[in-house]
Protein backbone atom coordinates (compact mmCIF):
# COMPACT_ATOMS: atom_id res chain seq x y z
CA UNK A 1 0.00 0.00 0.00
CA UNK A 2 2.74 2.40 1.00
CA UNK A 3 4.82 1.60 -2.11
CA UNK A 4 1.87 2.44 -4.38
CA UNK A 5 1.50 5.83 -2.68
CA UNK A 6 5.21 6.59 -3.10
CA UNK A 7 5.10 5.51 -6.76
CA UNK A 8 2.10 7.77 -7.43
CA UNK A 9 3.74 10.69 -5.63
CA UNK A 10 7.01 10.14 -7.51
CA UNK A 11 5.14 9.97 -10.81
CA UNK A 12 3.27 13.20 -9.99
CA UNK A 13 6.50 15.00 -9.02
CA UNK A 14 8.22 13.78 -12.17
CA UNK A 15 5.26 14.95 -14.30
CA UNK A 16 5.34 18.41 -12.71
CA UNK A 17 9.11 18.73 -13.22
CA UNK A 18 8.76 17.65 -16.85
CA UNK A 19 5.93 20.12 -17.44
CA UNK A 20 7.99 22.96 -15.94
CA UNK A 21 10.98 21.98 -18.07
CA UNK A 22 8.94 21.86 -21.29
CA UNK A 23 6.67 24.85 -20.51
CA UNK A 24 8.68 27.18 -18.26
CA UNK A 25 6.69 29.65 -16.19
CA UNK A 26 6.70 33.30 -17.21
CA UNK A 27 9.35 34.58 -14.79
CA UNK A 28 11.00 37.95 -15.26
CA UNK A 29 14.52 38.51 -14.00
CA UNK A 30 15.20 42.01 -12.71
CA UNK A 31 18.48 43.74 -13.31
CA UNK A 32 20.05 40.95 -15.38
CA UNK A 33 21.52 43.48 -17.80
CA UNK A 34 23.97 44.63 -15.13
CA UNK A 35 23.29 48.35 -15.61
CA UNK A 36 20.55 48.71 -13.00
CA UNK A 37 17.75 48.40 -15.56
CA UNK A 38 15.56 45.41 -16.22
CA UNK A 39 16.25 43.62 -19.50
CA UNK A 40 12.48 43.40 -20.04
CA UNK A 41 10.49 46.51 -20.90
CA UNK A 42 7.22 44.85 -19.87
CA UNK A 43 8.17 44.51 -16.19
CA UNK A 44 5.39 45.94 -14.05
CA UNK A 45 7.02 46.00 -10.59
CA UNK A 46 10.47 46.45 -9.10
CA UNK A 47 11.40 46.39 -5.43
CA UNK A 48 14.38 46.64 -3.11
CA UNK A 49 14.81 45.76 0.56
CA UNK A 50 17.75 46.72 2.73
CA UNK A 51 18.11 44.61 5.86
CA UNK A 52 20.58 45.81 8.44
CA UNK A 53 23.05 42.92 8.42
CA UNK A 54 24.46 43.47 11.87
CA UNK A 55 21.64 43.69 14.34
CA UNK A 56 21.24 47.36 15.02
CA UNK A 57 19.86 48.82 18.18
CA UNK A 58 16.81 50.24 16.43
CA UNK A 59 16.52 49.82 12.64
CA UNK A 60 15.56 46.42 11.21
CA UNK A 61 14.96 47.01 7.47
CA UNK A 62 13.62 49.37 4.81
CA UNK A 63 11.75 48.50 1.62
CA UNK A 64 10.66 50.43 -1.50
CA UNK A 65 8.47 49.20 -4.36
CA UNK A 66 7.63 50.82 -7.71
CA UNK A 67 4.67 49.36 -9.62
CA UNK A 68 3.06 50.36 -12.93
CA UNK A 69 -0.70 49.98 -12.43
CA UNK A 70 -1.99 51.64 -15.61
CA UNK A 71 -0.74 53.26 -18.82
CA UNK A 72 0.50 56.43 -17.12
CA UNK A 73 -0.11 55.53 -13.48
CA UNK A 74 2.44 54.18 -11.01
CA UNK A 75 2.30 53.27 -7.33
CA UNK A 76 5.24 53.88 -5.05
CA UNK A 77 5.44 52.40 -1.58
CA UNK A 78 8.01 52.37 1.15
CA UNK A 79 8.30 51.12 4.68
CA UNK A 80 10.66 51.40 7.62
CA UNK A 81 10.74 48.75 10.34
CA UNK A 82 12.49 48.86 13.69
CA UNK A 83 13.33 46.25 16.31
CA UNK A 84 11.55 48.29 18.98
CA UNK A 85 9.28 51.30 19.39
CA UNK A 86 11.25 54.39 18.37
CA UNK A 87 10.73 58.08 19.05
CA UNK A 88 10.64 58.72 15.31
CA UNK A 89 10.65 56.65 12.11
CA UNK A 90 11.49 58.43 8.88
CA UNK A 91 10.90 57.52 5.26
CA UNK A 92 12.11 59.44 2.22
CA UNK A 93 10.88 58.41 -1.25
CA UNK A 94 12.86 59.72 -4.22
CA UNK A 95 11.43 59.06 -7.69
CA UNK A 96 14.02 59.33 -10.46
CA UNK A 97 13.45 59.54 -14.24
CA UNK A 98 15.58 58.57 -17.25
CA UNK A 99 15.08 58.69 -21.00
CA UNK A 100 17.67 55.98 -21.72
CA UNK A 101 17.51 53.73 -18.63
CA UNK A 102 21.07 54.59 -17.59
CA UNK A 103 21.27 58.25 -16.57
CA UNK A 104 18.67 59.10 -13.93
CA UNK A 105 17.76 62.52 -12.58
CA UNK A 106 15.58 63.45 -9.62
CA UNK A 107 11.93 63.70 -10.69
CA UNK A 108 10.04 64.15 -7.38
CA UNK A 109 10.56 63.38 -3.72
CA UNK A 110 8.54 63.06 -0.51
CA UNK A 111 9.52 62.87 3.15
CA UNK A 112 7.34 61.30 5.83
CA UNK A 113 7.72 60.52 9.51
CA UNK A 114 5.85 58.81 12.31
CA UNK A 115 6.38 59.05 16.04
CA UNK A 116 6.32 56.39 18.76
CA UNK A 117 6.04 53.30 16.60
CA UNK A 118 8.11 50.37 15.31
CA UNK A 119 6.72 50.17 11.75
CA UNK A 120 5.80 52.83 9.21
CA UNK A 121 4.40 52.34 5.68
CA UNK A 122 3.44 54.92 3.07
CA UNK A 123 2.11 54.55 -0.47
CA UNK A 124 1.30 57.01 -3.26
CA UNK A 125 -0.26 56.72 -6.71
CA UNK A 126 1.04 59.12 -9.37
CA UNK A 127 0.43 59.98 -12.98
CA UNK A 128 3.74 60.21 -14.85
CA UNK A 129 4.70 60.82 -18.50
CA UNK A 130 4.98 57.74 -20.70
CA UNK A 131 8.13 56.70 -22.53
CA UNK A 132 10.53 57.08 -19.62
CA UNK A 133 12.35 54.80 -17.21
CA UNK A 134 11.68 55.34 -13.52
CA UNK A 135 13.34 54.03 -10.38
CA UNK A 136 12.66 54.62 -6.70
CA UNK A 137 15.19 55.33 -3.99
CA UNK A 138 14.38 55.25 -0.31
CA UNK A 139 15.91 56.61 2.85
CA UNK A 140 14.91 54.86 6.09
CA UNK A 141 15.65 56.22 9.58
CA UNK A 142 14.91 55.09 13.14
CA UNK A 143 15.61 57.56 15.97
CA UNK A 144 15.54 57.06 19.73
CA UNK A 145 16.48 60.11 21.78
CA UNK A 146 19.61 61.64 20.25
CA UNK A 147 20.69 58.34 18.67
CA UNK A 148 19.60 56.90 15.33
CA UNK A 149 20.29 54.46 12.51
CA UNK A 150 19.62 54.65 8.78
CA UNK A 151 19.76 52.61 5.60
CA UNK A 152 18.95 53.25 1.94
CA UNK A 153 17.24 51.34 -0.87
CA UNK A 154 17.19 51.66 -4.68
CA UNK A 155 15.05 49.72 -7.18
CA UNK A 156 16.02 48.74 -10.70
CA UNK A 157 14.57 50.71 -13.60
CA UNK A 158 10.94 50.34 -14.69
CA UNK A 159 9.88 51.44 -18.20
CA UNK A 160 6.48 53.18 -18.27
CA UNK A 161 4.91 52.84 -21.72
Amino acid sequence: MRNKLYKKLSLLCLSVMLAVAVFPPNILVYGASGNGTSIYEDVREVTDRSVVLTRGNYLNYGTVTLTQIDIMKIRITGDTAAHRVCDKLGLGLYLEQSSDGDNYTNYRYWKFSKENDSFFWKGLELIVPRGYWYRLAGGHVAIVGDDGESTSTLTKGLYVH
